[in-house]
């Protein structure tokens, strides 16, 4: 019995637990990295592709190494504005976040921003 009640409390503790942040509130006009980009990576993508990489995810000195956690590439390794729409395109896919094959990936508005940055070149702020 003890054992059953153990197990019925860890299924309703992870049953209740979500990965990342919910889902923007408003799609902004004209998203820039700074504003925009940068805080919905940092709630979905950072904790894995930072600096450094964790999880799992490529690092330096591999050629498939990137980051998000910077707009610019930084030494030789691609930042968010090289590597934006190749993000995007895994986000779409649900590839990435892992937690979105759960249903609880960037959000259909975060996805809209994305989109909509990725749309407008990917600016490193708003206009």
């Amino acid at each position: 019995m003890r054992f059953q009640v153990l197990g019925l409390l860890f299924m309703s503790t992870v049953a209740s637990c979500h990965y990342a942040a919910s889902d923007l509130v408003y799609v902004p006009d004209n998203p820039g990295y700074n504003e925009d980009v940068h805080p919905l990576f940092s709630d979905h993508c950072l904790l894995c592709h930072g600096n450094p990489a964790n999880r799992g995810a490529p690092s330096p000195p591999s050629p498939k190494a990137f980051r998000l956690d910077v707009y610019d590439d930084t030494d030789g390794v691609p930042g968010a504005n090289s590597y934006g729409e190749i993000a995007l395109s895994y986000i779409k896919s649900k590839l990435m976040p892992p937690a979105a094959k759960d249903g609880d990936g960037v959000g259909p508005n975060g996805l809209r921003m994305l989109q909509r940055w990725v749309d407008e070149g990917m600016p490193k702020t708003r206009p």
